[in-house]
C-alpha cells in the first residue's frame, strides 16, 4: 500500500531530528503495511490540494504547524478540513476545546489532542499540529484499529520492529538468524548504522526468543524507537547524568541527547574541545599525552572523558575524537577514524576504535550512534 507525507517545506531540516521522525516513522508505516512512502513539500501558506494526490495513496499524514509561522500551520489545516468536507465542533458538552466532527483524536506524550485521524473516500488521512513522531503511539492505534476495522490487516505484512546495534559498520543478519528466517524478514539498513528487523506475524516466540538470545545487549528496540528516545528513558531510570567532550563530532552527541523532551533531567555539561588547547585547558588533557598519541587515539578519548566526568561532576561521561574527512586522514589513521570512550564516576571505563565510511556528515552521524549505544551499555552492564 502506498502512503503520502505531506510536509511545509524546510520543516524537517528545522532542528536536528525530523519533525516528521524518519526513518523510524517509515518503519512504523512498514509495519502496518505501507511499503511505498512519498514525501510531498508545500511551500508555507500554500493550500493541500487533495486532486493532485495519487489514487492509489491509501494514506495521507498532514504534518501542520511550522514553528516559524503558526499562521501557516493553520491554513494548511483549514485546506485539510475543506477538502474533506470536515468541520469543528466542541470536544464535549461543558468544553471549549474544539475537535473535528466524526475524526478519532490524536494525542500526544501528555494525553493532549494534538491532531486527528479519519476514514474518507477510501483513504486513511491523519492531520498532526506539530510533529508527526510526537504521535506515533497514538497514530499507531488509531491506524490499527481502523486497518482491523476494514478487515485488511490480513494485508500487513509485519508486525515487529526489532533494532539492532550496528557499530558504524553494515550488520550481518547471517550471524544470528537461519537463512529461511531471513527470507521470511526484511531487513533494513539506517543512516546511523543500525539495522531495523522488520518481522511477519508468524514468527513465533521460539524465533524471537532465540534471536534474542544471539543478539543480547545489541538489540536495543522491539518497536520504531529512536535511540535518543530509549536512551533518555534509561538515564533517567538509572538517575544517571552525563557530560559530553567532543572534537569530531562538534557537539552532535550532545544535540542528540538534548533532542528528546526532559534531557535536563540527565545532561548536565558539553564541551566541544576541536583544538589541542581546548583540550588541554577544559578538560585537563595533558600536553605529554597529545605529544606522545596524538589527538586522534584512545588515550585522548579517555582522557577527554575523565576531564569532562570531573569537570561537570557527572556520573557519566562521553568522548569522540576522530578524523571526519574529507581530509586530514593518513595510512595508520584514514578518514573515518574515530576513537570514543565512556567512563563513570565508580571508574567504568569503555572504549571503542571506530571506522566509519561515507561523507563528513555520515561519519559524524555513525560515530555518534555508537556514542550513545556505548551510554547505553554502560549502564546496562
Amino acid at each position: 500500500m502506498k502512503s503520502l507525507l505531506v510536509i511545509q517545506r524546510w520543516n524537517d531540516t528545522e532542528s536536528l531530528t525530523p519533525a516528521s521522525g524518519r526513518p523510524y516513522l517509515d518503519l512504523l508505516l512498514n509495519t502496518l503495511g505501507f511499503g511505498q512512502i512519498d514525501v510531498l513539500e508545500l511551500t508555507p501558506g500554500e493550500r493541500f490540494d487533495l486532486d493532485k494526490v495519487d489514487k492509489e495513496v491509501r494514506l495521507i499524514l498532514v504534518q501542520g504547524q511550522s514553528s516559524s509561522s503558526i499562521a501557516d500551520g493553520g491554513r494548511l489545516r483549514r485546506s485539510l478540513l475543506s477538502s474533506l468536507g470536515l468541520s469543528l465542533g466542541l470536544d464535549s458538552e461543558g468544553s471549549d476545546r474544539l475537535r473535528v466532527v466524526g475524526a478519532r483524536p490524536l494525542y500526544d506524550s501528555k494525553d493532549v489532542v494534538a491532531g486527528f485521524a479519519i476514514k474518507r473516500h477510501g483513504r486513511i488521512f491523519a492531520y498532526f499540529e506539530n510533529s508527526v513522531w510526537d504521535l506515533n503511539r497514538s497514530f499507531s492505534q488509531v491506524m490499527l484499529a481502523f486497518l482491523t476495522e476494514e478487515r485488511s490487516s490480513r494485508r500487513i505484512r509485519f508486525h515487529e520492529c526489532w533494532l539492532v546495534e550496528g557499530v558504524g559498520h553494515t550488520v550481518d543478519m547471517a550471524m544470528f538468524m537461519e537463512e529461511e528466517e531471513l527470507a521470511q524478514c526484511h531487513l533494513k539498513y539506517l543512516p546511523t548504522g543500525d539495522v531495523a528487523i522488520l518481522m511477519p506475524k508468524f514468527m513465533g516466540d521460539e524465533f524471537k526468543n532465540r534471536l534474542k538470545g544471539r543478539l543480547q545487549n545489541r538489540l536495543y528496540a522491539m518497536e520504531s524507537q529512536s535511540l535518543e528516545e530509549g536512551l533518555g528513558d534509561l538515564l533517567r531510570k538509572n538517575s544517571a547524568t552525563v557530560a559530553t567532550a567532543e572534537s569530531c563530532t562538534a557537539g552532535l552527541i550532545s544535540a542528540r541527547l538534548a533532542s528528546t523532551p526532559g534531557s535536563s533531567d540527565y545532561l548536565l555539561s558539553a564541551y566541544v574541545t576541536y583544538s589541542r588547547q581546548a583540550k588541554m585547558a577544559s578538560l585537563g588533557v595533558a600536553e605529554v599525552l597529545i605529544d606522545k598519541f596524538g589527538e586522534v587515539s584512545r588515550e585522548i578519548a579517555i582522557g577527554m572523558a575523565r576531564g569532562a566526568l570531573k569537570a561537570a561532576g557527572s556520573s557519566l561521561a562521553v568522548s569522540a575524537t576522530g578524523i571526519a574527512g574529507p581530509g586530514g586522514g593518513s595510512d595508520d589513521k584514514p578518514v573515518g577514524t574515530v576513537y570514543l570512550a565512556v567512563v563513570s564516576s565508580d571508574g567504568n571505563v569503555l572504549e571503542h576504535k571506530g571506522f566509519y565510511k561515507g561523507n563528513r556528515d555520515r561519519i559524524r552521524l555513525q560515530a555518534s550512534q555508537t556514542a550513545l549505544h556505548m551510554l547505553r551499555r554502560i549502564i546496562s552492564a
